[in-house]
């Protein structure tokens, strides 16, 4: 049965994403069955002398509650935690996902913002199944702070989500914790299918690929080129004898 998840925004973070092509996602785990906006933000909860807001899990579990329809809420902010971590658990159905600065690292790589939200929300709907309480530490067990790829990668250096936004996988030791849950394997097989779609455009893949290889990319051009050319006059001679 799909997860019936409730996006909430707060604060001006129209500009991050294009909440509508998350919502189109086509998944057997999840539906967005809810776009809610909080457009003015609430006054930030911490007081440490900067100008900008940001909050704590608890001030945000106060305006953040999941609607009776929905499964899951997930608040998407652009302000930052007062730990500087980009995803907290806020309840047993709730949790909140900061935005604040994590389009500075995707575009380097050219990944997408809306990629990597749904990353999240895969990430999220997996805790679901793999705890009792998704509001309480035992989620800590089913993340590691070793960078694999992984969808469970912890990402305490933030830059770390280029390696798990595009295409992550489920890793082995992630895989058997899976098996130790009993979870349905066929849930597995799913998940791992779907992350797999989490991908550049196929432009830029290719702008990607000649980026990281260009002297191979210019020799790959060339030989195609002579190649057409070969043809191309094949092409004419027989045309010319005829």
């Amino acid at each position: 049965m799909s997860l019936r998840i409730a996006l909430i925004k707060i604060g001006q973070i129209e500009y991050l994403a294009d909440y509508n092509k998350i919502a189109k996602w086509k998944s057997e785990l999840f539906i967005i069955n809810k776009i809610q906006c909080v457009t003015n933000a609430p006054e930030s909860d911490v007081h440490d002398g900067y100008l900008d807001n940001k909050y704590t899990r608890d001030g945000l579990k106060k305006i953040v509650s999941c609607p009776k329809d929905s499964d899951i809420a997930i608040a998407i902010i652009p302000y930052r935690f007062d730990d500087n971590f980009y995803l907290h658990r806020l309840s047993k159905n709730c949790a909140a996902l900061s935005l604040h600065r994590i389009n500075d690292i995707l575009k380097y790589d050219g990944i997408s913002m809306e990629n990597f939200i749904l990353k999240q929300i895969y990430e999220i709907c997996a805790l679901n199944y793999l705890v009792d309480d998704f509001g309480t530490n035992e989620v800590y067990t089913y993340v590691h702070l070793d960078t694999k790829g992984c969808l469970f990668d912890m990402n305490g250096n933030r830059e770390d989500i280029l390696r798990n936004t595009e295409k992550p996988i489920i890793c082995d030791t992630c895989k058997s914790k899976f098996g130790e849950r009993q979870i349905d394997s066929k849930f597995l097989a799913t998940l791992e299918k779907e992350i797999k779609r989490l991908k550049k455009p196929l432009i830029l893949r290719i702008e990607n690929r000649i980026k990281k290889y260009p002297f191979l990319s210019m020799l790959v051009t060339a030989l195609i080129a002579i190649f057409l050319n070969l043809i191309s006059n094949m092409i004419y001679e027989l045309i010319s004898k005829k």
